[in-house]
């Protein structure tokens, strides 16, 4: 029985790893192994100086952010935002360039005509930070966790351009919300991940959370969800490891908010998770074709 397939492709979508084949193939030889040891070693040398260079393109990522962010928020001030998230989405085009990821957008349109908006995104990768910086317009700023900020460097590259939501408290927590509802009413989308934190089971969402629906329902602004296809097979919610491949971006929507009260958000919470749900089921490889991950 076939053991392992490695296929390589020269637009780097078909770059996988099979594990019923017994055999390498590329696009001019075929490379024969006796044993699955002999066959996994190799892969993982070919991947060393792959690795080693992606080490060093984020510690630079790291540095030269903060260099310039700093040099940004004292030269513009309160006029840094757009700047920033700039800065950081041309070094996730870079950074996905040196890794060999692809990025394809579908939809996109629906985001551009809707702003300012809450973007719902699932979250299932390690590579969700660089994914959602990348895809963001300009005018968009991040919810993330004040925890963050303990992190060295990148806590402070998240804390140029996020909305800190500081969950401690009831009291914490209110005075985070009024600060997100005051964002979206100045004309800024917000990107949120309503299911909280990374998806590290089985399923292809985990439950969503009130605040995102919340949020837009207060503010009036419509919901836009974002799905993010393949991502966990390029880095998983527990790796850091990347692999060169293709990652899908998906936009649905929008959700109109204008016309409703907060008695109506489970309502609109289950729609944008019975949409986002089954688009992921349909199009990502993890699940594709699983009927017991289809929502009723």
């Amino acid at each position: 029985m076939p053991l392992l397939q490695f296929v390589y492709t020269q637009d780097f979508a078909s770059f996988t790893i099979c594990i019923d084949a017994k055999f390498c193939v590329s696009k001019h030889r075929i490379f024969r192994f006796s044993t699955f040891d002999q066959m996994r070693f190799l892969w993982y040398f070919l991947l060393v100086p792959y690795w080693l260079m992606l080490i060093v393109v984020f510690l630079v990522f790291l540095v030269s952010s903060t260099i310039i962010s700093t040099l940004l928020m004292i030269i513009l001030q309160k006029r840094s935002q757009r700047s920033l998230v700039a800065l950081y989405k041309t070094w996730s085009f870079l950074f996905f360039f040196f890794s060999l990821v692809r990025i394809r957008i579908y939809n996109e349109d629906i985001l551009i005509k809707n702003t300012p908006c809450i973007i719902a995104s699932n979250h299932s990768s390690n590579l969700d930070m660089f994914i959602g910086a990348y895809t963001v317009p300009l005018g968009t700023r991040p919810l993330a966790k004040k925890q963050l900020k303990k992190i060295p460097l990148l806590g402070y590259l998240f804390s140029t351009v996020c909305v800190l939501v500081d969950r401690s408290s009831k009291e914490s927590r209110a005075k985070s919300s009024l600060a997100m509802i005051d964002v979206l009413r100045k004309g800024y989308s917000v990107f949120i991940y309503p299911e909280g934190t990374r998806n590290k089971g089985k399923l292809p969402l985990n439950s969503f959370y009130d605040g995102a629906f919340r949020f837009a329902i207060e503010a009036g602004v419509p919901v836009v969800a974002q799905c993010v296809i393949n991502a966990r097979s390029i880095t998983g919610p527990d790796s850091y490891w990347v692999r060169p491949g293709t990652i899908s971006i998906r936009y649905l929507g929008p959700y109109e908010t204008k016309d409703l009260k907060l008695s109506d958000l489970e309502e609109l919470k289950a729609r944008v998770f019975k949409d986002m749900n089954e688009t992921i089921v349909r199009e990502d490889p993890v699940f594709r074709g699983k009927a017991e991950f289809i929502s009723g």
